[in-house]
């Protein structure tokens, strides 16, 4: 009873055919699934069909010789060997004619990397399906009894396949005598098999391709790449990754003939070049560089070489003058983390990783600094920069005047304040409200004064350095006083000797009243008229012309009483002044901003100006409530 069973019917293999073919055709005549018959073979059910050309072992193949009546050894011609694919599932082309001709049988000899053309019908073969635009054979085909043979059989649905006919597909032709029919002929005269030495077949394929390469004329490589794709990028691969076992073999074959011993030492040991440099220089992957050094008993450090250190003035650089280890390696000119690794190994207590082991972190400053100033910069990492900003700050007489100076944004700027009074644990400043500008607490005055002190200032510039912000001249200051009205305060002052007003700032409120006085610049006007035009109220509106006027915005003239020929009161007629004129506020009415509800008082700092270009501060034009 221990005696194996054998199959009734029985499939010779064709000649060259691999094991998944001629197991598809037993399949087929058995009119079964493959999945089926492996399984009554006592064979695995791959998912990926290359595996069936690799997995199978010589005991396997013996016992499966036995079942199917075959003498020993007729199946080590169907496989190929493991180390001839390697990892990567490789790519298996065809050829449409010898499909039609064999009723659908694959050959082994498809699967090598060096195939590319068929030698027989002098034609290139093909890889996809013209239908699912797929590889046909990536997946081990299952239902083979339903379909017909030389079908694609690629899954496209939970219980379908494409079905395509593969033989039907038109013939990529050479010309005849063609110098890769040529080679091709010969590449498939080696005979592989389950024990071939797989360095030989790689030295034979990489004769073939020498001369093949060489016979062909620059006319022909464009055109084959064009046709052939990856699978000609697989074959003459040039990248440092290898996408095939043969390609991984080129690679190391070509670093064996260019990586000698005399410039590996002249590279690497004498003028200290890295490894991935020259892996880069010749096209290498590192990986080889580094087995070719082994190989050749050149020792190979793990990051950079060694380095000598005076141990005495690390540890006093590290210790005493709290310096970070990257910054002492790039003095020394080696990495941060060998300095590390040199600490460790004098049994030096290692500082926090990160920020806190900055120089700046940990510096402490002598008892004759104010004890505000040490404690709002030691252990804070940008402390001085927010001191420097508060200085500046209260040069100016809102925090958004202070902030355009400095060019942020005015909420980071709050939030810097903020900080500043929360470390500190006082207010610093009052905000400026209405008409008041901000000034300093008590103890922001005090801040201010040991700021300014000399001692501090050359810590502050020590600090700093190029980051150091310049103080606001005497001019910035003054401008920025002239044009920080807010909402609710007077309006602006023209003068005729001075230059119109880049900046303006239009309460939505105010916007018809400015339009009409400007569509109508060459005309005097009068506020019932403007009522009419514009739908304001009037007492709004008489008041505004009234500011507008003592601001040098408008002149009045009252009408006289001989031109009222009904009677009644006289109107009084208000016009542009020249310097009103002059200022660009077409381009600021022509898309003003939304009217917005009115809120409680809030801090200037949230108060953002509608300005035209980019200037140190921003020139407001209000309603003129006071």
């Amino acid at each position: 009873m221990n005696e194996l069973r054998t199959l009734a019917i029985r499939v010779l293999p064709l000649p060259g055919e691999s094991i998944d073919s001629w197991l598809e055709a037993l399949a087929r005549r058995s009119w079964t699934s493959l999945s089926a018959l492996l399984e009554a073979l006592d064979l695995p059910v791959y998912e990926r069909t290359h595996r069936m050309l690799v997995a199978p072992s010589s005991e396997m193949l013996r016992h499966l010789e036995v079942q199917t009546g075959l003498s020993p050894g007729h199946l080590d011609q169907t496989v190929i060997p493991p180390g001839l694919v390697g990892r990567y599932a490789p790519r298996w082309r065809f050829c449409p004619q010898c499909l039609r001709e064999s009723d659908g049988r694959w050959l082994t000899r498809w699967w090598l990397p060096w195939s590319l053309a068929c030698a027989k019908h002098e034609a290139l073969l093909q890889s996809f399906c013209p239908s699912c635009l797929k590889e046909p054979r990536e997946f081990l085909p299952r239902p083979v009894h339903v379909t017909t043979p030389g079908r694609c059989l690629r899954p496209i649905g939970p219980r379908s396949v494409c079905g395509a006919d593969l033989g039907a597909l038109p013939a990529l032709a050479l010309e005849r005598g063609h110098p890769l029919a040529q080679a091709q002929l010969e590449l498939d005269r080696v005979s592989i098999t389950r024990t071939t030495n797989i360095g030989s077949v790689f030295a034979h394929a990489e004769e073939c391709l020498d001369r093949l390469t060489q016979a062909m004329s620059n006319s022909d490589l464009p055109a084959l790449e064009n046709l052939l794709g990856e699978s000609w990028e697989r074959l003459f691969i040039t990248t440092p990754i290898p996408l095939t076992e043969f390609a991984a073999w080129r690679l190391r074959e070509h670093g064996s003939k260019v990586l000698t011993r005399e410039i590996l030492r002249q590279e690497y040991q004498q003028d200290g070049k890295p490894l991935r440099q020259i892996a880069e220089d010749y096209s290498l992957p590192r990986k080889y560089v580094i087995e070719r050094a082994r190989e050749l008993g050149i020792p190979v450090y793990r990051g950079n070489r060694p380095h000598i250190f005076d141990d005495e003035w690390l540890r006093d650089q590290y210790v005493n003058h709290i310096r970070t280890a990257d910054d002492i390696g790039q003095e020394l000119g080696t990495d941060g983390n060998v300095v590390r690794r040199r600490l460790d190994q004098l049994g030096v207590p290692r500082r926090l990783f990160g920020v806190h082991s900055w120089p700046i972190m940990n510096r402490k400053l002598d008892d004759s600094v104010p004890a505000d100033i040490r404690k709002l910069t030691e252990g804070n990492l940008h402390g001085w920069l927010r001191l420097r900003r508060f200085q500046i700050l209260m040069a100016f007489p809102t925090l958004t005047t202070a902030a355009s100076y400095l060019k942020i944004r005015p909420s980071a700027l709050t939030g810097q304040f903020n900080r500043l009074e929360a470390d500190l644990g006082a207010d610093l400043f009052n905000r400026s409200v209405r008409h008041a500008a901000q000034h300093p607490t008590s103890r922001g005055a005090s801040l201010l004064r040991d700021v300014n002190d000399s001692q501090v200032q050359n810590l502050m510039r020590e600090a700093l350095g190029p980051k150091l912000e310049p103080m606001p001249s005497h001019t910035e200051i003054e401008f920025a006083e002239a044009v920080a009205d807010g909402m609710d305060a007077r309006l602006t002052s023209l003068d005729s000797r001075r230059p119109a007003p880049a900046h303006l700032h239009v309460p939505p409120p105010i916007v018809p009243l400015l339009e009409h006085l400007f569509e109508h610049a060459d005309q005097e006007t009068y506020a019932a008229q403007i009522q009419s035009r514009t739908g304001m109220s009037r007492a709004t509106i008489q008041r505004q012309l009234k500011c507008f006027a003592e601001a040098g915005w408008l002149t009045a003239r009252d009408q006289p009483r001989e031109e009222r020929a009904h009677g009644g009161r006289c109107r009084i007629y208000y016009s542009l002044t020249a310097p009103t004129r002059r200022i660009p506020i077409r381009d600021l009415l022509s898309n003003p901003r939304q009217p917005r509800k009115r809120t409680p008082p809030r801090d200037e700092t949230q108060d953002t100006a509608v300005g035209l270009g980019h200037e140190p501060a921003a020139q407001r034009v209000t309603d003129g409530r006071k």
